[in-house]
């Protein structure tokens, strides 16, 4: 497909006001309402309280520095226990390591992007780091250990689109942007742009892209032999990097996309539509504002809602189907199955997970 004229960096627009906004510019402001945006390492904060949610995420690294202490002092504790074998030693300490070095991989890479810790009160746990950092391992280094979940994943959409290149792509709720990554490179999409609201994630992934390769300690508690407890990753890119003009990242609410209307060949929405929180229908409608009349939606995805999410909207896919059409799309192709997700290689453990995935077109009225 040709490259488009201009770059995708040209359509971003302020979250305040929707005017256009330049997310290369030092100094990252709107000429139009004068709202103010902070960054995380080189990866634009576009929220509208941007300072506020840099400052937490510095909380949340703080946090989880005291946390990892906290546990290996209780572990220091439990080392101190009467009758204690050597073999139980030998797994208290060898955790205690992995721990260490698993918070200090973490903080080497989140800490310059985001000025470091900063202590506060009340904040929690990132939720990067509890729920979700296998994503970083299973999307950049878990393939050393021939684990294929990202070759099965890009095969899934592979089975549902045609031979038409992607051109211009948002990736909505990117993660750890491996899936991204992949489309990027091998459905020849001519500018990228990854979003998601997880600095935990999205600046260890930015790294990666562009070729920086990163050391990252993963570790389980559950140690079924005394030599799994810890293993270190070098996640890489493996077709090499992706550089800033063709491959843009933004900390942002993926729910209302920063752009302009009509700018994208296609959206993708991996592992995320059943997360939103609002109306799914007029966020389909939003979907289809961001794209072109020739554009394609992607998604794939488990429909595995939140658990306090109301049964009146945890749809089927039936009724997926039936709100894209409300929201002006046609449903080109679909597939649904079961596949494992995220099986460390470490310890063996994950999990089986079913899957929709399906391309819908812009309908032509």
């Amino acid at each position: 497909m040709p490259q488009d004229a201009g770059s995708l960096r040209d359509d971003v627009t302020c979250v305040r006001c929707a005017a256009a906004l330049d997310p290369t510019a030092e100094r990252l402001e709107c000429a139009r309402c004068g709202q103010l945006y902070a960054r995380a390492g080189r990866i634009p904060i576009l929220l509208p309280r941007a300072a506020d949610h840099l400052s937490l995420w510095r909380q949340q690294l703080a946090a989880l520095s005291e946390q990892s202490e906290h546990t290996r002092r209780a572990i220091e504790t439990e080392l101190e226990s009467p009758g204690l074998s050597a073999s139980s030693e030998t797994r208290l300490r060898a955790l205690s390591r992995a721990l260490g070095d698993q918070v200090r991989d973490i903080t080497d890479q989140l800490g310059p992007a985001l000025g470091g810790p900063l202590t506060g009160d009340g904040v929690g746990l990132p939720r990067g780091v509890v729920e979700y950092i296998q994503f970083l391992y299973r999307d950049w280094g878990w393939e050393a250990a021939d684990n294929s979940e990202n070759e099965q994943a890009l095969a899934a959409i592979r089975g549902v689109l045609d031979e038409r290149d992607i051109g211009r792509t948002l990736v909505l709720g990117a993660g750890a942007c491996r899936l991204a990554y992949d489309l990027h490179r091998q459905l020849n999409a001519s500018e990228t742009a990854v979003l998601d609201i997880d600095p935990f994630l999205l600046v260890i992934a930015e790294a990666v892209v562009r070729g920086h390769p990163v050391q990252l300690t993963e570790s389980t508690a559950n140690v079924q032999e005394l030599s799994q407890v810890a293993r270190s990753w070098l996640l890489r890119a493996p077709a090499g990097p992706l550089g800033d003009n063709e491959f843009h990242f933004f900390l942002a609410n993926a729910f209302a996309p920063p752009f302009a209307d009509h700018v994208f060949d296609t959206v993708v929405t991996p592992w995320f539509i059943d997360q939103v929180p609002g109306d799914l229908l007029a966020f389909f409608e939003r979907l289809k504002r961001l794209l072109k009349p020739t554009g394609r939606w992607i998604n794939s995805g488990p429909l595995l809602y939140p658990a306090d999410m109301p049964l009146s909207r945890r749809f089927s896919r039936e009724e997926i189907f039936e709100l894209a059409a409300r929201a002006g799309f046609r449903v080109d192709d679909w597939a649904t199955g079961s596949r494992r997700h995220l099986e460390s290689p470490l310890n063996g453990r994950g999990k089986l997970e079913w899957l929709l995935t399906f391309v819908a077109s812009v309908a032509t009225s």
